[in-house]
């Protein structure tokens, strides 16, 4: 099983998990040509794409993808913002497990300023991954957790400096701070799953060019979790198989 990142910052985000003669999908933000390249063309072996809500960076291109036949899940309101007239949209709940192929998926809510879903993936190569983005905080810890791909969108001390040289205005900072996981909260939402103990692969997604350290970042989970952790950027490729650790 490997983690294909296609993009992952405000300009689109797209995610495959390739197990290898089926692929799943996360987000929709990326067009379906540079999708497409990144799966090596392998179209037919697409089980399907989870969104996880309805902000263009996430789910502008979801109905392109419906149209060369991939099945998107999401919640109620990606299938109104996107209009979706065709069967190819699938309105999803959390709580409830949709299996295709080999992994069963299963949302779950998260907190951002307009209804967004997190989910939990499974797949016999890999075993357990959360997937969480665009959201200040997740609502449960869960343990037992193989691999996370997570929102490290922001460091506290540089927002609040960049806020204060103004570079950033407050309202702007505020919003940020109320749609977007900071690296701090992550860090410790990690450490509330005793990451620790289970996980081989953490993946910082989504993170900002100018209140972000993506240096410091990925030291400082590597040094409190004792496993690797990467940086998500366009062409990055994360092997998740069961035994790499």
């Amino acid at each position: 099983m490997k983690l294909i990142v296609i993009g992952s910052n405000s300009a689109g985000n797209a995610y495959a998990l390739d197990a290898g003669g089926e692929i799943l999908l996360l987000e929709a933000g990326i067009k379906m040509a540079d999708v497409k390249k990144a799966i090596d063309y392998h179209i037919d072996e697409v089980v399907g794409c989870f969104v996880s809500h309805e902000h263009g960076d996430h789910a502008k291109y979801a109905g392109e993808y419906a149209r060369w036949g991939v099945k998107v899940f999401g919640n109620s309101n990606v299938a109104k913002s996107k209009n979706f007239g065709f069967a190819r949209y699938y309105t999803i709940t959390a709580g409830k497990t949709t299996h295709l192929g080999r992994f069963s998926v299963t949302p779950f809510d998260v907190a951002h300023d307009v209804p967004c879903f997190g989910y939990l993936i499974r797949h016999p190569e890999m075993g357990i991954m959360l997937f969480a983005t665009d959201t200040y905080k997740v609502p449960m810890n869960i343990t037992g957790i193989d691999h996370y791909l997570i929102e490290a969108n922001y460091s506290d001390a540089l927002l609040k400096q960049n806020v204060w040289n103004g570079k950033i205005n407050k309202s702007q900072a505020d919003r940020i701070m109320l749609s977007h996981m900071s690296f701090d909260y992550t860090a410790k939402y990690l450490r509330d799953c005793d990451a620790q103990k289970s996980a081989k692969t953490v993946t910082l997604c989504h993170l900002s060019e100018r209140n972000s350290d993506p240096v410091q970042f990925k030291s400082t989970v590597e040094s409190a979790l004792g496993v690797p952790c990467f940086i998500a950027k366009k062409n990055l490729i994360v092997d998740l198989s069961k035994e790499i650790i």
